[in-house]
């Protein structure tokens, strides 16, 4: 299966050792789930990465290296419905890379799309994500 991680969930798996995204990177191996993430994201992560501290910043180091990370798409020939511009890139990114889903804390920007299927690939939070694959 293939997950595409958005930034904030890099981050969540950066900021807390206790958080949900970090507990899906470090089984995502044993589970067959290949993680995905594109440019955009990893720059939106290391420009946020300070925020976190110390510890967050050695963390970033090796998730960096569970992470397939493919180019940013920046179109897509489907008409989308996403007011935050800022977020297109990654929609149409996750989009692009054929990915099962789409994992993302950003309640505020993909909130209309959580829990519903953009042409196929789920749009969901760590917590539902992992509900639904039966951990939790």
């Amino acid at each position: 299966m293939k997950v595409f991680l958005d930034s904030s969930v890099l981050l969540s798996a950066c900021g807390s050792e206790r958080s949900l995204s970090r507990l899906i990177t470090e089984i995502a191996g044993e589970r067959k789930w290949e993680l995905v993430s594109v440019a955009y994201c990893r720059a939106e992560t290391a420009k946020n990465l300070g925020k976190f501290g110390a510890a967050a910043s050695d963390h970033w180091k090796s998730l960096q290296r569970k992470v397939a990370w493919a180019p940013n798409a920046l179109t897509t020939r489907r008409p989308l419905l996403l007011t935050a511009s800022k977020d297109k890139p990654v929609l149409i990114s996750a989009l692009a890379e054929r990915c099962d889903l789409l994992l993302t804390l950003d309640k505020g920007d993909f909130g209309m799309l959580l829990g519903k299927e953009v042409y196929g690939m789920k749009v969901l939070t760590p917590r539902d994500f992992l509900v639904s694959q039966g951990l939790g």
